[in-house]
């Protein structure tokens, strides 16, 4: 329990923390309206109820932190078909977007492996590989920076390398 939110129920007053994994996409639209008022200004929306807009304002809150960012995330993973969260297709923060034959053969396989979209503290949020690795070279668990993700090779390109990505958690 926070240090704020004890005192406030003494007093009959609500908690000031939300749950975001509990609310649904509705009550989601309408926290980031609350909480970033000037959302519809920034993103010239005009309606709420299709995905794309939905969509919009989830990577608007995504690119916050705290309970901003929690709420972008949860939109993000309600509107995705299995309720993975992957990078944008376009998502790219390294040039390199192909590996060298070497690359693809050294590379440790991951499995099982979750790609996660991570925030803390003040921080940015960025895009994280987590898993067990399968590689005699390497630690037997990853948690690095996503800089590409290759989807037809299933590999990803880290802070640590390529890697190659088997079955998701």
């Amino acid at each position: 329990m926070g240090t704020m939110t004890a005192p406030r129920r003494r007093l009959g007053l609500a908690p000031t923390t939300i749950h975001v994994e509990s609310m649904d996409r509705t009550d989601l639209v309408i926290a980031a309206l609350t909480r970033c008022r000037d959302i519809e200004t920034v993103l010239g929306l005009y309606g709420f109820d299709d995905d794309d807009t939905c969509r919009r304002i989830g990577w608007h809150m995504a690119a916050m932190t705290g309970t901003d960012f929690r709420i972008g995330r949860r939109l993000l993973q309600l509107l995705s078909k299995d309720g993975y969260l992957l990078p944008p297709k376009e998502f790219r923060l390294s040039r390199v977007t192909e590996p060298t034959e070497m690359e693809m053969y050294q590379a440790p396989f991951i499995q099982p492996y979750r790609i996660e979209l991570w925030q803390s503290g003040s921080t940015p949020a960025e895009w994280r590989v987590n898993g067990s690795v399968y590689h005699a070279e390497w630690p037997p668990r990853i948690w690095s920076r996503l800089l590409y993700l290759h989807r037809e090779k299933s590999m990803a390109l880290t802070n640590d390398g390529w890697v190659r990505l088997g079955r998701r958690m």
